[in-house]
């Protein structure tokens, strides 16, 4: 793909997640996003077959973006507390710019069977394996590292972090994620003040 295809491509992308968040699922139309896009609609059929390779595309691509910017964010993180900050700002920043409005039309869109419940489930997938990777970080040495599943509760959060902003989308009420930080703050506190074991010196 050239350079030019490719930032065509992505323009494309870009204003399919702006459309999302702007006009929703329904009203995400080839003329709504061109408009927000700059191009005409014809434009979107040069790349995608139909609306719907777009939004499976879509779904992908605003996923991807995101996920990285998590990813590079946290690495290094090792203090709850901090994490659940730093979360708490990016989740701020994708409701600000839409894009948390545009990936839950998306997943509220997704049918089973169709292509856009296997793209939407397939990202799902990477972010609790984000998920996971960011509980063990912050497990390693704590006493309840054995007894809590990373993997479980990792896709636990995930399964909340849907269904809660899934509430918060219906009910127009941004409380709803607000409470949810603050407690998952006042408990990354007292995680934070759990010791950590000391790892044993190798004998020679």
């Amino acid at each position: 793909m050239t350079s030019a295809r490719s930032e065509a491509r992505d323009r494309i992308l870009r204003a399919t997640v702006s459309a999302l968040g702007v006009h929703g699922y329904a009203g995400t139309t080839a003329r709504s996003i061109a408009t927000l896009g700059g191009f005409a609609p014809g434009v979107i059929y040069y790349h995608f077959t139909d609306l719907d390779e777009l939004l499976v595309a879509t779904a992908a691509y605003a996923s991807a973006a995101r996920e990285a910017q998590y990813r590079a964010a946290m690495t290094g993180v090792t203090s709850a507390a901090a994490m659940v900050r730093l979360v708490r700002s990016l989740y701020a920043e994708d409701t600000e710019s839409g894009h948390v409005q545009a990936v839950q039309e998306l997943v509220t869109a997704a049918r089973p069977g169709t292509a856009l419940a296997v793209a939407v489930a397939e990202q799902t997938r990477r972010w609790e394996d984000l998920a996971e990777e960011v509980l063990r970080t912050l497990l390693r040495g704590k006493p309840l590292a054995r007894l809590v599943d990373a993997r479980v509760v990792g896709r636990a959060a995930v399964a909340y972090f849907l269904g809660t902003q899934a509430l918060t989308h219906i009910e127009q009420d941004p409380t709803r994620s607000q409470e949810a930080f603050q407690q998952a703050e006042r408990l990354a506190a007292i995680f934070d003040k759990l010791p950590r074991r000391k790892r044993a010196r190798a004998t020679k």
